[in-house]
C-alpha cells in the first residue's frame, strides 16, 4: 500500500513509533476519536499565536483585548465542529488558554521578530521514494525555528530527547527550500496546569552532528514508511494502552 497521507511527517513517525495500530487506526482505517482537551487547547492557542505573527509581519501590533476576543471565539466555534474528551472542564480549559494568550504577549512575544509563520514545507527523501512535509510554526528574520508547545508541565530531558527528531526533519525541510541559513533552533513550551503560576522554558536545539543527524533520519523514515507499505500494524502493548483513545477499538479485535 501506498502512504495514506501521500507523504510523511513527523506527527505520523512519532505515532507509527508510540504504537503502528494506533497510526492503523487514525490513517487507515480514520476511526473517529474524540480529540483530547490539551491536544485541543494546543491547537486554539497555536491559531491565536499565528494570528499575532502574520499581523506582526504586516507592521501591526494586536491588542491584548483582541487576541483574546480571538481566542474565544476559535475555542467556541472549535467546540462546536469536533468531540473534546474533557479531562478538566471546558470553561477551565478557556480560562488557562486566555492565560497563556496574555502571558504569550508579555513575556514571549515582544523578543521575537517573525518573517514566516505555519511555514509549510515539502522535501524528496532520497532513497525512500516518499516525500517529507512539515508545517513550521515561526521562522524569524534571523532565520532562527521555533516550534511552540503548551503543555501542564516544564519539559523533562527525555520528553526534549523524543522530540529531537521534529527540529533535524524542520531543519532538513528548511535547507532544501531556502539553503543552509538555518542560526538556531528552538523549542518554547508555555506550562501550567491551571491559570495561575504560568512560566515557559526556551530550550535551544544544538545539533550533534548535521550528517549523523541526517542519517539516523533517513533510518528511521525509510524504516517507517516501508513498514505502513508492507502493512506492518501490530499493537505495542505498554503502560500508554489504558490511557489511548483506540483501546475500546484493541480490545474488540482481540476477542
Amino acid at each position: 500500500m501506498d502512504l495514506p497521507k501521500g507523504y510523511i511527517s513527523y506527527s505520523q513517525i512519532r505515532m507509527y513509533q508510540t504504537c503502528p495500530k494506533k497510526y492503523y487506526y487514525t490513517y487507515i482505517e480514520k476511526v473517529p476519536v474524540p480529540v483530547k482537551d490539551k491536544i485541543f487547547l494546543g491547537i486554539v492557542f497555536h491559531s491565536a499565536v499565528e494570528y499575532y505573527f502574520n499581523e506582526k509581519i504586516n507592521g501591526q501590533e494586536p491588542q491584548q483585548e483582541t487576541l483574546v476576543k480571538l481566542f474565544n471565539q476559535t475555542f467556541a466555534s472549535l467546540q462546536k465542529e469536533q468531540e473534546i474528551l474533557w479531562e478538566d472542564p471546558p470553561e477551565k480549559n478557556r480560562k488557562r488558554g486566555i492565560a497563556f494568550v496574555k502571558y504569550f504577549l508579555r513575556q514571549v512575544a515582544p523578543a521575537i521578530d517573525p518573517l514566516m509563520v505555519e511555514k509549510e514545507l515539502l522535501a524528496d527523501l532520497p532513497g525512500i521514494d516518499a516525500k517529507l512535509k512539515g508545517v513550521i510554526d515561526l521562522v524569524e528574520t534571523d532565520f532562527s525555528i521555533t516550534d511552540f508547545k503548551t503543555t501542564t508541565a516544564k519539559w523533562s530531558k527525555s520528553r526534549l530527547k523524543s522530540s529531537y527528531l521534529q527540529m533535524v526533519m524542520y531543519r532538513y525541510l528548511f535547507e532544501k527550500s531556502f539553503g543552509d541559513v538555518i542560526s538556531q533552533l528552538k523549542f518554547i513550551i508555555i506550562h501550567s496546569k491551571n491559570p495561575t503560576n504560568i512560566k515557559h522554558q526556551e530550550i535551544s536545539i544544538k545539533p550533534r552532528d548535521v550528517d549523523c543527524d541526517y542519517n539516523q533520519m533517513f533510518d528511521i523514515i525509510k524504516y517507517v514508511v516501508e513498514n505502513i507499505r508492507n502493512e506492518v500494524f501490530y499493537i505495542e502493548e505498554n503502560y500508554s494502552c489504558g490511557f489511548c483513545e483506540f483501546k475500546a477499538h484493541c480490545l474488540s479485535n482481540k476477542k
